[in-house]
Order: C-alpha cells, then sequence, then structure tokens
C-alpha cells in the first residue's frame, strides 16, 4: 500500500506573506459583492460607491504587488504536496492564478474609471461625463476577472478543506 504524503507544517510564510494575504483576502470579500451591488444601480446612485470601490481597488492592487515581493523575498514553504501530480499542478495554478486575477482586475479597473469616463465625473462632480456600460469593454472585462476569482476562491476553499478532511492536515497553519 502507497505511504500517504505529510507535508511539513512547521514552515510558515513571512509575517509581510500573511498579513497581505488576509488583508487582500477581506477586501476582496467586500469589493465583489460591493461591485454586483453597484451593478444595479443608476449612475447617479452609486457614485459614493464607485469612489470607495476604486480606492479600496487600489489598496489590493499595492498589497498584491507587496505580497509578490514578499512572496520572493522571503523564504517560503515548499508547495502542498496532494498525491496526485495532477492536484500539484493545480494548486500551483489557482495560486498564480491568483495574482495574474488581481493584476488584471486592477488594471481593468482602472481602464474602467478613465475610458468610462468615472475618474473625470468624480473630479467634476458631472455624472455626465460616465459612458453607458456597453461603451467600457474593460468593465465587461472587470467583472468576468472577478467572478473567475470568486470561483478560485471557492476552488482555494474546497482544497483546503478536501486536504484536511483527507490528509488530516491542516495546511492553514503556514498562512496564519
Amino acid at each position: 500500500m502507497k505511504e500517504p504524503i505529510k507535508n511539513r507544517q512547521t514552515k510558515k510564510y513571512s509575517k509581510g506573506t500573511i498579513v497581505t494575504h488576509w488583508l487582500t483576502a477581506l477586501l476582496i470579500l467586500i469589493l465583489y459583492p460591493m461591485g454586483k451591488y453597484m451593478e444595479e444601480l443608476k449612475v447617479s446612485e452609486k457614485m459614493g460607491l464607485i469612489k470607495i470601490h476604486a480606492l479600496v481597488g487600489i489598496l489590493v492592487l499595492i498589497l498584491t504587488i507587496m505580497r509578490t515581493i514578499y512572496y520572493f523575498k522571503h523564504e517560503r514553504p515548499a508547495e502542498i504536496e496532494t498525491g496526485s501530480k495532477i492536484n500539484n499542478k493545480l494548486v500551483i495554478w489557482v495560486h498564480n492564478a491568483f495574482y495574474d486575477l488581481l493584476l488584471g482586475i486592477a488594471i481593468t479597473g482602472i481602464a474602467t474609471m478613465v475610458i468610462g469616463g468615472y475618474a473625470e465625473a468624480i473630479k467634476t462632480e458631472d455624472i455626465n461625463q460616465i459612458r453607458a456600460a456597453s461603451q467600457i469593454p474593460a468593465l465587461k472585462a472587470h467583472g468576468i476577472m472577478a467572478t473567475i476569482m470568486m470561483l478560485l476562491l471557492i476552488m482555494h476553499i474546497i482544497g483546503f478543506i478536501k486536504h484536511l478532511l483527507l490528509k488530516k492536515e491542516n495546511t492553514l497553519k503556514r498562512i496564519i
């Protein structure tokens, strides 16, 4: 019978990585429902929320850049071994996809603010500067990437729970 793989749980991520991970996660869990809520509002009703959404989004971008620096600058635990080559690759793919999506969401958010006229509308307090959502391709991309991010987050949580139940390993110890 094949010996089950046991991952070392003593090695943790750096404090900077841990703080930016959890703060980013919290902010994403605020941004996504806020964005979905704003989709249903008229432009005049959502200007205050857009300001908050944009500022928090920029904070997530800054945290993502910081976390990327921490990730490469500090020693980190070995990748989780699942016992399956496909799952091992999936773990790495999901983690990398988070970084790619966070950067993509930030870029499309900034593009939406500029191209969509939101930045000018905030500056001048004139909502007539804002283009229709159908005229802002970056807005659609922003929403699609945010939804993919949420699906990956669900996969990430399921992966943790699966690992906890099947392997009896609390991999969360590495990031708390």
